[in-house]
Parts: C-alpha cells; structure tokens; sequence
C-alpha cells in the first residue's frame, strides 16, 4: 500500500492514527512516503528557525492498558543516509491532560539499517500511568533537518 504527501504545519495526517507534529514557528516543510518496503520515510526541512522545539511522528495506540504488565518495549528498524537521533516516548492521555515518558534510550539512525531495541520496566516508571483513555508512541526527531526511512517498528507489552 503505497501513500505520500507534503509534510506542513502544525499537524500533517499520513493514515488514521498516524501523523506528524511540528513546531508551527518553525515552518517546517517536507514530504513523506510509504511503500512495501518502508513503513514510512520522511523528509523535513524547518525554514524559519534552526532548531525547532519538535518534530515528531505520533502513532496512536488507543488505551494500551498496562495494569496487568512488566514491561513495554519498542523495536525499530531504521535508515538515514546521515546519522541521525530518535527520542522515543508514550504519551498517556487523560480528561484533556497527558503525560510523556521517555524511553531510557536514543535512537540512532545509520546509513545501513539499524534495530534499536528499548524497554521500559514498568516498576521503575512509576509517573507512567497504568491506564489511560489513550496513548501515543511519539518518535521526537532531532532538531533541524530530518531524512530517515522507517522500515519496521513494533511495540511490545509483556
């Protein structure tokens, strides 16, 4: 299933539950694409300032429930043709308010692909809610320009 567009704005929605988040003062611009072999490259060049204060790819995950789990883990498959850092994080949603927690680890994008495997042991999270009226994985690019291909990624409950 091919898709591609024109990242731009504030919000750019690629699928239902899937989009990206940008600084709007930043005027950052951009394209995506998905095919077989990717789940989704993405090209974005801020034109205003810099050093955005984000550029992000949410995945919604709906309620993801965690009352009963030990961990919650993420594995992702990445290519940049420069070097390039990830911050992951679940954003935990509640009546209009929400809580971001950082997974220990950042991730690098290479040249070739790369499996970057973090895990969050939920004892040792405790501002992380265990139930939520939603969550979000975020990917929290870094700041500037942003070339990474995304070739597989999946989140883990245990």
């Amino acid at each position: 299933h091919k898709e591609s567009g024109t990242i731009k704005g504030l919000e750019t929605q690629i699928v239902d539950g899937v989009r990206f988040s940008n600084d709007p003062e930043a005027g950052i611009t951009g394209e995506y694409a998905s095919d077989e072999g990717n789940l989704i490259s993405a090209r974005m060049h801020p034109g205003k300032v810099e050093h955005p204060r984000w550029q992000a790819l949410h995945v919604s995950l709906g309620p993801a429930p965690l009352a009963d789990a030990m961990l919650l883990g993420v594995a992702i498959k990445s290519r940049a043709p420069e070097s390039i850092t990830t911050r992951l994080c679940i954003r935990s949603g509640r009546d209009g308010e929400f809580i971001d927690t950082f997974l220990p680890k950042t991730m690098i994008s290479f040249a070739e692909p790369s499996l970057h495997l973090d895990v969050l042991p939920l004892d040792q999270v405790p501002d992380l809610p265990r139930s939520a009226q939603w969550r979000d994985l975020i990917l929290f690019f870094r700041p500037g320009d942003v070339d990474i291909d995304l070739l597989d990624a999946r989140l883990f409950i245990l």
